[in-house]
């Protein structure tokens, strides 16, 4: 049995909750509805992982490779994401509230109807992304990159205090 099957094994019966988890490679794994609460995954590689409703409450996610991985759905309240890449993945419907994003890069990134409630998404860089209908109350997006990100139907008052919001749709 491979390393990376083993891990995803003891994931999925709740083995890495709180559990240091860094620099590992979980590409592409099928990682739907496990709770990995405050683990840490800093420079994980989780690229094309699905990760769709699972538990990612206070987990660390800094300098992760996150690209185009399903997290629709996903609990990352309290959640760090800092520095990570985003770019490309599906957060639709994922709980983000006071959420660290500061420097996440997210190209493209589908964050439609998510909950963006107090997160600190300053300095990111989210060119192209879809917030459609998220709820962005009290979200700071202080220095982000919002070009061409489509905010339309979102929810409550954001700060964009020195975003570039050139040719975003709003």
């Amino acid at each position: 049995m491979s390393n990376q099957v083993a891990l995803v094994a003891d994931i999925r019966a709740g083995k890495c909750v709180g559990a240091v988890l860094g620099d590992v490679d979980l590409s592409g794994c099928d990682l739907s509805g496990v709770d990995l609460t405050a683990a840490r995954l800093s420079g994980a590689n989780l690229r094309g992982a699905n990760l769709s409703g699972a538990t990612l409450r206070e987990t660390m996610f800094d300098g992760a490779d996150l690209r185009e991985a399903n997290l629709s759905g996903a609990d990352l309240e309290f959640a760090v994401l800092g520095a990570a890449d985003v770019s490309g993945a599906n957060l639709s419907g994922a709980n983000l509230k006071r959420s660290n994003l500061v420097g996440t890069r997210g190209h493209g990134t589908n964050f439609t109807k998510s909950e963006l409630y107090y997160s600190r998404p300053g300095c990111a860089d989210f060119e192209g992304a879809d917030f459609t209908g998220a709820d962005v109350t009290r979200a700071i997006f202080r220095r982000a990159n919002l070009k061409n990100a489509i905010l339309t139907n979102t929810n409550g008052q954001a700060n964009f205090d020195r975003a570039n919001l050139e040719g975003a749709q709003q």
